[in-house]
């Protein structure tokens, strides 16, 4: 009798660790498909984000082909009917425009940026600092100084092959040449190479490598207006709140300037513009950013020459 209820308790206990590892395995296999499941809406979401910055690129891109122009914008009344709700008047200036609480734009002007291609030292070097960062400043822009030139003598505050291979430790040397290729290789130079991240981030959006325009003084900052009028900052800002309340007098009273120069300054956008479009779908977002030529040349509508999407 008693080898009878033991072979029962045995089964049972058999049957109960049978049981377990059922259990075990539904569970595993649920968690495997709702993390595939999870895996799956996310994939969709990111695609759907792609898809979606895609074709407001088209559209904006449709936009300005079909637009006016003038001082610092592209004005389109023609649209009423299109898909997006663009504004019918979008400054260059990169200001964000909202299409809706998961989409956003903004558009700048090549002609309101630092062209690294004809970099000048002095101008780069002030526009990223500060008033109290004077010895900063120098260090910037002796750098850049010495990384385009093509000899090996540093300039006083400035750093040379000796520099980077043997006080940085670094496998590379200036490049002696005067058009520097890419944001990222400012980033390279002396000076540049140790700014904090958040730092940095916040001023690689003031360069970008093309073929080049006039600056438009209409577009620029208070900082890079008085680099150069060669006027104080505070009044830089004061003529740049004139700007926004009678655009003509601000033209006439900057003509004025002394150093305003009509041969590399002016008061019109280039059609070289930087799009960026930022969409956003639950768990998922792309970033897109494109640097078009709109100025129709070799018979081409417009020019892509960079583009990045993530």
């Amino acid at each position: 009798m008693k080898q009878i209820k033991f072979k029962k308790a045995f089964a049972l206990s058999i049957v109960l660790w049978i049981v377990a590892a059922l259990l075990f395995g539904i569970a595993t296999l649920a968690s495997i498909s709702k993390d595939t499941l999870n895996l799956s809406s996310g994939l969709k979401h990111k695609i759907t984000t792609n898809l979606v910055a895609e074709d407001i690129l088209e559209s904006l891109k449709f936009y300005f082909l079909t637009a006016d122009y003038g001082n610092q914008a592209f004005m389109n009344d023609n649209l009423n009917d299109f898909v997006y709700k663009f504004p019918s008047k979008i400054i260059l200036d990169n200001r964000w425009y909202t299409i809706s609480k998961d989409i956003k734009f903004r558009v700048q002007d090549h002609s309101g940026l630092i062209n690294l291609f004809h970099l000048h030292p002095d101008e780069a070097a002030f526009v990223v600092t500060s008033r109290d960062e004077r010895q900063k400043r120098y260090i910037l822009s002796d750098s850049i100084r010495d990384w385009t030139d093509k000899n090996n003598v540093p300039s006083l505050n400035g750093a040379e092959e000796s520099t980077y291979r043997l006080k940085k430790n670094l496998d590379f040397k200036p490049r002696n040449n005067a058009d520097i290729q890419h944001v990222q290789e400012l980033r390279l130079v002396n000076g540049f190479d140790n700014l904090d991240e958040k730092e940095w981030q916040k001023i690689k959006k003031l360069f970008y490598f093309g073929a080049g325009s006039r600056v438009n003084l209409a577009l620029l900052g208070p900082k890079h207006l008085s680099f150069f009028l060669k006027i104080d900052i505070d009044y830089a800002k004061s003529l740049l709140k004139l700007k926004e309340e009678d655009m003509q007098k601000f033209i006439k009273i900057i003509s004025a300037f002394e150093n305003y120069n009509d041969e590399t300054m002016g008061f019109y956008i280039s059609k070289e513009v930087k799009i960026q479009i930022v969409v956003s779908s639950d768990d998922a977002k792309t970033n897109l950013v494109c640097h078009i030529d709109f100025d129709r040349l070799n018979n081409k509508l417009y020019t892509v020459f960079e583009y990045t999407n993530n």
